[in-house]
């Protein structure tokens, strides 16, 4: 009630800065530098399938699809489901984990019958900076920018959607 102060402060914009991308060579340093198999896997699962750190987690044995060369991401950002690429390479690295580990009802499971701890995956990414002697700040949500990156610098067409989800649309 005071005439003096506008109803109404015009804040200034933040500058949106661009996302840390990390090279083809520093994501197999940085996956080379994870010193636990289930966080390994993990990791290389975000990346390779360009996931969250709680979609990684969440992800079922039965979520990976082979034959159709896809994981279905249950409940994702927004509480929406959708389906994401499983790349062969990928395909053999889960089959490798599998065999050693032997999940069976989560893929990554951790203590009684929960997924891993999103923390787990975020420590695990912090260790394996230090370790791969990264000097750029790197997260989990790092690797999903590095995904989509190097997809587009390899010639496949993206498309945004909502709430910035990325999906594959021509190869």
């Amino acid at each position: 009630d005071r005439a003096e102060i506008p109803e109404r402060i015009a804040y200034a914009r933040t500058p949106r800065k661009l996302p840390t991308i990390l090279s083809a060579d520093e994501v197999v340093r940085f996956l080379e530098a994870v010193p636990s198999l289930k966080a390994r896997a993990a990791l290389t699962t975000a990346y390779a399938a360009g996931l969250r750190a709680s979609e990684t987690v969440s992800l079922k044995v039965a979520d990976i699809e082979s034959d159709r060369m896809v994981i279905q991401v249950r409940h994702g950002k927004g509480a929406k489901d959708r389906t994401v690429m499983l790349s062969p390479q990928l395909l053999g690295i889960l089959r490798s984990y599998w065999r050693l580990a032997r999940p069976t009802d989560w893929l990554f499971p951790g203590r009684g019958d929960k997924p891993i701890d999103v923390q787990v995956l975020h420590s695990a990414c912090r260790s394996a900076t230090r370790a791969a002697g990264l000097t750029k700040k790197v997260s989990v949500h790092t690797l999903r920018h590095s995904f989509a990156t190097h997809l587009l610098e390899s010639g496949v067409v993206l498309k945004a959607r909502l709430r910035r989800d990325i999906r594959i649309i021509q190869v």
